[in-house]
């Protein structure tokens, strides 16, 4: 059985080396930015320059959303709940979730299972549900037998 502090904390570490490696994208994209300053002029420079500041720009997006999801996982709340939200681990009779963030599979325990945003189609679907309720998703359907 899946323990949902290992599993939350599993997802901290993922997101925390996420967000490292974004910043190091980003120190790396202005230290190209201020090269290539340093070593062009004209038209080119211009143009490679707003390709530089463009990918700026999304990785910035990038940081900024990976900071947003690193603070969902850090502020889940721990207890157990009667009705599926936010942090809460759900077992069912076809596939496990944790409602949190986008973060996709992660295998813990030799169990695969599927951490997912409470805005993903999936989170919508089981938020606000309880133990024996059955779901309808993707054309499946299955039944809630725990949780957490």
């Amino acid at each position: 059985m899946i323990e949902k502090k290992l599993l939350i904390d599993l997802c901290v570490e993922k997101t925390k080396n996420r967000v490292n490696e974004i910043q190091v994208a980003i120190d790396a994209a202005n230290d190209a930015i201020v090269n290539d300053t340093k070593s062009s002029m004209g038209d080119k420079y211009e143009t490679s320059r707003e390709m530089a500041q463009q990918e700026l720009s999304r990785l910035q997006n990038q940081l900024n959303q990976a900071n947003k999801d690193l603070d969902i996982l850090l502020n889940l709340p721990e207890g157990k709940n009667k009705l599926v939200g936010m942090g809460s681990l759900v077992m069912t009779d076809q596939f496990n979730y944790l409602v949190a963030t986008s973060i996709g599979p992660m295998k813990i325990e030799n169990e695969i299972l599927m951490v997912v945003s409470r805005l993903s189609p999936i989170g919508e679907v089981l938020f606000g549900k309880e133990v024996d309720d059955e779901i309808h998703f993707n054309g499946k359907r299955f039944k809630i037998k725990a949780i957490k």
